[in-house]
């Protein structure tokens, strides 16, 4: 069943952002009674035009966790690639601490080149960031659960222990077959980015398979275009074209449907997310790509309240 408690506002680095902007989306989201306020780990625009500022991602998490009061937050997701794994674990013990246990630590191996080369990182081909990424996991996941790590690694190495001893939990995004596994190993939650439902339930099939009786919960993240008539619809779908044309250009409501996007008038995305959860997601994170539509936001909201 879906409820707002267990859905989550999503915010990317597209428009400009500052900290108090960030602070903004936390507390309405807090107001609103949603669970979750994530924000993306990136330190460029993944679309259109880099030039514009976004408030760094954990220095903003900072922020929220000292300004909020329930709601849970946390990076969607941090790249290894440069954040170092034993540096990581210790920055979320101390944030999770400070805000009484409410953050979320997603991590990925990270896929944007240009932020890489921006910001001095190297940006090795998949099948290093992947061997990368499965090492930071065996450093980043005894650490935030409170035991001691003492791993050396080709990439990485930790010899430390992470205090308080306060359990952090794990998301880990993926959509490739080759993620399930460290995904049922590692995870607590796993993410997938705007899944068909027959990929869904392929990819859960692999992951079912090795998690042995492990709880994993199943969340999903993902754009969305909601309005209350097909033509509003389409007219907002044209402002995200004007936004981020390499995104969105030439799609149409069903095109945005097909490819797993959240598209269409309040029955509309209502069934949608009803499809989704019978196929196995527990949890729903909204991204929003136009932070001046707070209108969209607040039909979702209501939506939502009213499912």
């Amino acid at each position: 069943m879906v409820s707002i408690d267990n859905c989550g506002l999503m915010l990317e680095p597209q428009q400009a952002m500052s900290i108090q902007d960030v602070l903004d989306w936390a507390t309405i989201a807090e107001q609103k009674n949603y669970g979750y306020i994530l924000r993306s780990d990136h330190l460029l625009p993944i679309w259109d035009s880099k030039d514009r500022d976004s408030a760094e991602c954990w220095s903003s998490l900072g922020v929220i966790a000292a300004r909020t009061k329930k709601i849970k937050f946390g990076p969607l997701v941090s790249p290894i690639g440069f954040r170092n794994p034993a540096l990581l674990a210790r920055m979320a013990c101390n944030v999770n601490d400070f805000s009484h246990g409410r953050l979320l630590l997603g991590v990925g191996a990270g896929w944007y080149e240009e932020e890489y080369h921006a910001f001095g990182y190297e940006f090795p081909n998949f099948r290093v960031r992947y061997d990368q990424f499965i090492e930071s996991l065996k450093i980043i996941k005894p650490l935030i659960e409170g035991k001691p790590v003492d791993f050396h690694g080709k990439y990485y190495s930790a010899k430390a222990r992470c205090y308080p001893k306060m359990k952090v939990p794990l998301i880990i995004g993926g959509r490739k077959p080759r993620m399930m596994r460290p995904i049922a190993e590692y995870a607590d939650e796993w993410n997938i980015y705007a899944p068909r439902i027959a990929d869904l339930k392929e990819l859960k099939t692999l992951v079912d398979k090795n998690k042995g009786d492990r709880k994993i919960q199943i969340s999903r993240m993902g754009g969305f275009v909601i309005a209350e008539t097909s033509d509003q619809v389409e007219k907002k779908i044209a402002k995200h074209t004007e936004l981020y044309k390499a995104r969105f250009e030439a799609l149409k409501p069903d095109e945005i449907r097909r490819n797993g996007g959240l598209c269409g008038t309040v029955d509309e995305i209502t069934s949608q997310l009803n499809d989704l959860t019978e196929a196995g997601i527990e949890k729903f994170y909204f991204q929003i790509l136009d932070t001046e539509d707070k209108e969209m936001v607040d039909l979702l909201t209501s939506t939502l309240k009213n499912m």
